[in-house]
């Protein structure tokens, strides 16, 4: 039996050592294979490369060195095109692979550190069956055939009696499982709650985004404006691959400004930093629109053709006026030409379809027929009422003239950008509120779809570039994912259905805030099933565990294929799978083999890959093939990538009218139609909570991780191991020495780890690097402390409500 405890390595956890931090377990990783850890050859100068294309096309005169091609990791919108070397079947070097252009030849330190990383003591080695309590984190090796038995068993007799969809198989951006789900009939656990918040509240307006509030334009765009504002993104940080647009902007003049609580990466380059109170970016935007509003900085022209601000709303209902009533049933929502909104034509004294006057009013009170209209511009200008200067200056803690200032250059000085992110107010309860007003700010001044001027979140390339339709791989009518009865983040505390869980990722751990329900829920389950080439917390609850490939190895020549930033990039095989692993398309094959559904699926990945070119429905890519891409080193560009993609550059919006639809009537109960600020749910001033808990903390990006993925690179552990910072003052005041060990908690739990001063975080804050769990720390989690509260307005909102993690409120204390 291998029993695999994360922390039987580590000394006395009260008294942490740097040793005792980079330590982890090996008896599910690559120590066995003591071979591999001989530095005398694999880290020798690499020699001439030969071929690249598929691995060994081309070997080299020695035959015991070649080159091949693959992509890093998607999560992080990088993506980046790999030239990887392998010597005597290890692999021994990554590098940028040849592109196109060369700002598409990118590499991070987690793309370097693969050289260790995919060897290192985290990788599972072998397939693991829970012997154990769950979350005992005891598992003795099992055969794949064995592992495969007892999974189709259990998941068979648990739909017999539950239901096939009382299965949830849940993947994560970097796994690749798009049959597991169909062929089991499965659920796939419904929105997220991460990133979404900020879009949540941005995307509506626009049509765009998918409530991830992706840019309307690349960051390539930011060297045409006149500013850039960057709020709650940390872009030279978390954009490594892309960073240097943020520089090529800057030298070519735009004014760079970051708007951050803590003076962070981003706001150490710009030219200007603004510190914020966290939570209060939804403060901000409003006190800028009321400046606007007030000084007449508004583009009446704009504002007239291209957003839903002469539309008239019922002063009775507050819902806009439009042709007929809507059908609630209907599969999809009418356009604004089956069923016209309604505005007002002063020179005919009467309401008329939106499209078929030129010049409408774009402020006043009409009444036609006994029913009393107003228009959404005039009934926004009441709403900003409360939201003046002076009321943004004391909740944001920037002062009323700056504010103005921002407002004016945002307005006036030619073209502007407001990059948003998603590791800062983001996570906030009331980001939505912030991403609305962002929204009615591009609204105001028309600084949206046009050179330099963009919205939304600019950070990793992939999300933002040119797009390409590869098709999908068609299955079978009957073969389809059930229906999500809800989010799985509610399936922990509300009745459902679901008795196993195929976690293709860590979902347990980096998905969900407050681990106390999340590990109750673990306990409540009856099958769970861990997918992943790396031993994660969340593999801890599995059942079953199964070694997963990494992006350097595969079966067969050619795995996958993707859209990265601006071009195709595919999966070429590099090295042979590791220790006992398998590919995720192999996982899912086998598995379809057992269930009797096989004849649906690719017989390899290599006939997957070739037919999603083959079938794509765009002709440029129609008409490519793998050999076509692997010509051009395993990265082909994207059609019209010459020049930054640009989001309706006809202002055509991809919303109901084709405008900006700043108004939702769809949150008029909740008093949000126009955004309208709420605090945060819990990390604001003036709760009483705050007198146990007074400091805010903050899960941030880094360079050093992908969430929570990277934690286990040995290479990258020297220069990162996770701790908690504070400012000096807080220290001080607490007792606290640096490198002291520190236990972070609330009501919700707590955890212990070594903690930095740092002048930099804004004191009432604490700040940490996410995901950082229980292996890496010296006790319990993260996740022990985090905020999940849902708010209620969030299940109208596109994509459901966010996880605030970040608004969440602790105390420091020595351990």
């Amino acid at each position: 039996m291998v029993k695999r405890r994360a922390n039987e390595e580590r000394k006395d956890r009260k008294e942490l050592t740097r040793r005792g931090f980079l330590k982890g377990s090996a008896a599910c990783g690559a120590a066995a294979a003591a071979g591999m850890f001989s530095t005398g050859g694999w880290l020798a100068p690499a020699k001439a490369y030969a071929g690249i294309g598929p691995a060994g096309a081309e070997a080299a005169a020695a035959g015991n060195e070649h080159t091949a091609c693959t992509y890093h990791q998607g999560h992080c919108g990088g993506m980046c095109p790999l030239k990887c070397t392998v010597r005597d079947g290890r692999l021994v070097k990554v590098e940028p692979n040849t592109c196109v252009d060369d700002r598409y030849e990118t590499i991070c330190l987690k793309g370097i550190s693969e050289v260790q990383h995919i060897y290192g003591s985290h990788r599972i080695q072998t397939p693991l069956r829970r012997v154990g309590e769950r979350g005992a984190n005891e598992f003795e090796p099992v055969s794949w055939d064995e592992a495969y038995d007892e999974i189709v068993e259990r998941l068979t007799s648990l739909q017999k009696q539950h239901g096939r969809d009382c299965v949830v198989v849940g993947a994560t951006t970097e796994a690749s499982f798009p049959f597991l789900a169909p062929m089991l009939g499965a659920q796939t656990g419904g929105m997220g709650g991460i990133d979404n918040g900020t879009g949540n509240g941005l995307d509506p307006a626009i049509g765009h985004g998918g409530g991830y509030a992706y840019a309307t334009g690349e960051a390539r765009d930011w060297v045409n404006a006149n500013m850039a504002l960057t709020v709650g993104s940390n872009f030279c940080e978390s954009t490594l691959p892309q960073v240097r647009l943020f520089f090529e902007a800057k030298e070519a003049g735009a004014k760079m400004i970051t708007v951050d609580p803590h003076f962070s990466t981003t706001a150490s380059k710009s030219n200007e930093w603004i510190p914020i109170t966290p939570g209060t970016d939804a403060a901000l935007f409003l006190g800028m629109a009321s400046a606007i509003v007030d000084n007449e900085w508004y583009d009446e022209a704009f504002m007239a053709a291209h957003t839903a601000f002469p539309y008239l709303v019922d002063t009775a209902t507050g819902k806009l006026v439009r042709d007929h009533a809507e059908d609630p049933a209907a599969e999809e929502p009418e356009t604004g030409e089956q069923n016209p909104f309604f505005v007002w034509d002063a020179a005919a004294n009467a309401r008329v379809p939106y499209a078929s006057v030129a010049n409408p009013a774009l402020e006043g009170t009409f009444t036609e027929g006994g029913t009393s209209y107003k228009t959404v511009f005039t009934l926004f200008k009441e709403n900003q009422k409360p939201h003046t200067l002076d009321w943004a200056a004391e909740k944001t803690g920037i002062p009323a003239e700056r504010i103005e200032e921002l407002a004016r250059a945002y307005a006036q000085d030619g073209p502007a950008s407001i990059a948003l992110g998603w590791g800062g107010n983001d996570k906030m309860a009331n980001a939505d509120i912030a991403g609305h007003t962002a929204a009615m700010l591009a609204a105001l001044t028309g600084n949206i779809c046009k050179p330099g001027a963009n919205i939304g979140v600019f950070v990793d390339g992939a999300w933002n570039g040119y797009t390409g339709d590869l098709a999908a791989w068609e299955l079978p009518e009957d073969m389809t994912s059930a229906d999500d009865e809800m989010a799985a983040y509610d399936m922990r505390t509300k009745q459902n259905k679901v008795r196993a869980f195929i976690c293709c990722g860590d979902f347990f751990q980096q998905h969900y805030a407050n681990m106390n329900a999340t590990v109750e829920w673990a306990k409540s389950l009856d099958f769970i099933v861990s997918i992943d080439p790396y031993f994660t917390e969340g593999a801890k609850w599995a059942d079953i565990v199964l070694p997963a490939c990494t992006r350097f190895e595969n079966e067969e020549e050619v795995g996958n294929l993707k859209v990265g930033y601006n071009q195709l990039v595919l999966q070429n095989k590099v090295i042979e799978p590791l220790f006992e692993a398998r590919t995720d398309f192999r996982i899912q094959r086998d598995l379809a083999e057992r269930l009797g559904a096989a004849d649906a699926l690719p017989k390899d990945s290599g006939e997957w890959v070739a037919a999603m070119l083959a079938n794509s429905e765009d002709p440029y890519l129609n008409a490519l093939t793998v050999d076509k891409i692997n010509e051009n080193h395993g990265a082909y560009p994207l059609e019209g990538i010459e020049v930054p993609r640009q989001a309706f550059p006809d202002l055509v919006f991809g919303t109901t009218s084709g405008r900006m639809d700043v108004y939702y009537d769809n949150l008029v109960d909740f008093g949000q139609a126009l955004p309208t600020y709420e605090d945060p749910s819990e990390a604001y001033d003036g709760n009483p909570l705050r007198d146990t808990y007074p400091l805010q903390l903050a899960n941030v990006r880094s360079r050093f991780r992908i969430h929570n993925q990277f934690a286990d690179a040995s290479w990258i552990q020297q220069y990162y191991e996770p701790y908690v910072e504070l400012n000096p003052a807080e220290l001080d005041a607490r007792g606290i020495a640096a490198d002291d060990t520190v236990e972070v908690g609330n009501d919700r739990g707590s955890f212990q780890c070594r903690v930095k001063a740092n002048p930099a975080v804004r004191p009432g804050s604490a700040r940490m690097i996410e995901g950082a769990s229980a292996d890496y720390l010296g006790s319990g989690n993260l996740q022990n402390v985090t905020n999940d509260t849902m708010i209620e307005r969030g299940y109208e909102l596109g994509t459901g409500p966010v996880i605030p993690f970040s608004d969440t409120l602790v105390q420091v204390k020595k351990a």
